[in-house]
């Protein structure tokens, strides 16, 4: 593939495919069912796997982190790849050799797949697939409200902190799965609600999953920054609470923390 088409990173990969009734027909006559066809079997000659659609979730996420550049490398690796280091590693490689992600160098220029960020293709590629993801990956909030929470350093306080994180609040308040700070009684509290339904209930109901009690608003607003920051893995992690437990999720949650030397970077 010409890769001026990546459009600078600013466009979705495959914007120069053309609609042929109901295919899309790239530029040697190939057809193909979708945008995503042509770019895992097309242009990666992948095959038609009936795990093709887990495949582009998992790419999505992965560039997603490394764009987003939320968490450590070792956070993503457990996050993402179970705790696989080897996984992890072999995954960015190929995305290196498949012009997804830059090479990266460390001290003394030494290369440093790691340490890479995305091509302009590699962009590209991410905003297809969020283009085009299922509708139960829902949108995340505005960059710019991500930003403003994720520049706000540990243990800051004040009105303008308090206003960054009102409004990511307000952006987020319509998700399946919702961390939200709460007061009980002198108890400052997150809490995770997620939509479920009971057995022989006729209609779904927002239900608390998990929670985190703190003595003050400060612990609390920090770790809420350290989740908004991870707002794209929400619906996994409620998924989690939903399926194994608050106590499941207590335990994902803390290694995170750990594995990422307790940096929400």
């Amino acid at each position: 593939m010409d890769r001026s088409r990546d459009g600078g990173g600013n466009l979705p990969w495959g914007w120069w495919l053309r609609a042929s009734g109901s295919v899309l027909e790239d530029d040697d006559g190939r057809t193909w069912r979708s945008v995503r066809d042509a770019f895992w079997q097309g242009h990666l000659s992948f095959p038609d796997a009936h795990f093709a659609a887990e495949q582009h979730e998992l790419l999505l996420r992965v560039l997603t982190a490394i764009e987003g550049r939320w968490g450590s490398v070792a956070e993503q690796q457990h996050d993402l790849f179970g705790g696989d280091m080897m996984s992890s590693r072999f995954y960015r490689c190929w995305l290196i050799s498949i012009g997804l992600l830059d090479a990266g160098v460390s001290f003394g220029n030494i290369p440093n797949p790691l340490q890479g960020g995305l091509t302009d293709l590699g962009r590209s590629v991410m905003l297809m697939l969020q283009a085009t993801r299922e509708p139960a990956w829902q949108d995340l909030p505005m960059v710019d409200v991500i930003d403003a929470v994720a520049e706000k350093e540990l243990g800051q306080a004040g009105e303008a902190r308090e206003k960054e994180l009102n409004a990511f609040e307000r952006e987020v308040g319509h998700r399946r799965y919702v961390f939200a700070r709460e007061r009980v009684g002198r108890s400052h509290l997150i809490t995770l609600t997620g939509i479920s339904t009971g057995i022989g209930a006729r209609m779904p109901v927002r239900r608390v999953m998990w929670s985190q009690s703190f003595t003050d608003t400060g612990a609390r607003d920090d770790l809420f920054a350290w989740l908004a920051m991870r707002v794209g893995r929400w619906d996994d992690w409620g998924a989690l609470a939903y399926e194994n437990g608050a106590e499941a999720l207590t335990g994902h949650l803390f290694t995170l923390f750990i594995v990422g030397m307790g940096k929400p970077a």
